[in-house]
Order: C-alpha cells, then structure tokens, then sequence
C-alpha cells in the first residue's frame, strides 16, 4: 500500500499475538539490506532463593518467555534508524512517553561515543520522534519480576521498546492514531474487539479495513452481554425526584 497507509506510516492493528508477529516479521525483511543491530537483554537473579551459584544457572530455562511477565521488555530487539516501535513502559507521562506511544528511531547512542555494536548484549539508548509528543532520547531500563520454578526474582535490562509496524487491539486500548489499517475477519474473538479497533483512528479518512467478516459485527462475538444489560439499565433509570 502506498500514501497514508503505506507501511511505514500507517499502524496494522489485528487481534491476535501471532497476526502481530507474523506482520512484524515480515515487515523487517524488506529492511534486511541495511545495517540492523540484534541487542539481547542482560538478564540475572537479585535473590534467588533455590540456588547460591546463581552464575551457573542457565538463565533461559527460569526466565519467562511471556513479555507481559518481564515487565514488558523483550529479551531481544533488532533495531536500526527509520524502525517504527512502542514503548513499552511509562518513562514519562506528562511528556507523553507512556506504554503504548508509537515513534521512529532517529539515532542509536553506543556506548563509550562508539559509533557500532561490539557485542549482542551492547545495548545502546536510542533517539525516537513520537511525532506529536516530540523526539526523545529513551535509555535502556531495569525491572524485575518473578523467575520461573521459584527461583526467586529476576531482574531485566533492556530498551523498553518493541518493533511495531503492527499492534494487537488490546495493546492499542486507549491509544490513537491518525492511519491505521485494522483487521476486522474470522479471527476476531472476543466482544468488543471490533469496536475497539475501529475507535483508534482519529477520523474515517484515516481507516482503512484490511479484512471484514460482517458477521463479526452483527453476529455474537461483537458484543458483550452485561455490558448490553448495564446500557440498557443506564438509560431506562430514572434519578428519584427531589422533594
């Protein structure tokens, strides 16, 4: 697609992780031919509670592989300069630098004033313009969390940022954007889902329906049932008079 909703302008937004990754993917091959920069996280226990050798544990095998259980950060990360990405941590809300706002690099920072990576756990801070909420210089951050098998708690350092030429709708829940390109099939699978995604385009000149299942929206998955019986209950009610 080309214009508003070429790839690197406008956002893909699908319901499902797998929709997501696959788009994701597939976008970053066409950047192959440039210089791209695999960063891995640094990852190691703060107390773990099962071992005293901590160093010879093989930190794979008790980290979680689900980011929504590392604090958001991902264990590895391509990036280069023109790459669209989310940030997945709130660094500063009155700036608007919070989960979920979406920029482009503009300048990755190696350490020591390098001007490349030496080795996959380098991990650079990085430019990003945010468009509306200004360009900023993001730093990798720390978080901990629970490990795996009860080994204690595990702390992360890592850019808090992912690739993101594509978004889930839930990710997207309270996020807006000028173009996007959304996904509306036989994949949708919860109440509500259509409707969240339709909501996150500022105007209808800047949606366009990649895929449409109209049964998606007429038939049983798009609405909630309670949700329907709190509407009604709302407007039927009727506020007491007041004497």
């Amino acid at each position: 697609m080309n214009g508003e909703f070429s790839t690197e302008k406008a956002l893909r937004i699908y319901p499902s992780n797998d929709q997501v990754t696959k788009h994701n993917d597939a976008v970053l091959q066409h950047f192959r031919r440039i210089a791209i920069s695999r960063i891995k996280t640094q990852d190691q226990l703060v107390d773990a509670t099962l071992t005293r050798n901590s160093e010879a544990l093989d930190m794979s095998k008790i980290i979680p592989t689900d980011i929504n259980k590392t604090g958001g950060l991902p264990a590895e990360l391509e990036i280069f300069v023109g790459a669209k990405v989310m940030l997945r941590s709130n660094i500063d809300v009155k700036k608007g630098l919070v989960n979920g706002a979406i920029g482009f690099i503009t300048e990755i920072h190696w350490s020591n004033f390098r001007r490349a990576q030496m080795y996959e756990q380098d991990i650079p801070s990085v430019t990003v313009n945010f468009g509306n909420n200004g360009v900023h210089r993001i730093e990798p951050i720390s978080v901990q969390f629970p490990a795996k098998r009860r080994y204690g708690t595990a702390e992360r350092r890592m850019l808090p940022l992912i690739l993101s030429w594509a978004a889930t709708t839930h990710k997207m829940q309270g996020s807006t954007v000028d173009y996007a390109v959304i996904y509306i099939g036989r994949k949708l699978f919860a109440a509500g889902q259509a409707y969240v995604a339709l909501s996150r385009v500022k105007s209808l000149d800047g949606l366009l329906i990649e895929e449409l299942d109209c049964s998606k929206l007429t038939g049983k998955v798009p609405c909630n049932k309670e949700a329907l019986e709190e509407v009604d209950r709302m407007r039927n009610y009727r506020p007491p008079s007041v004497s």
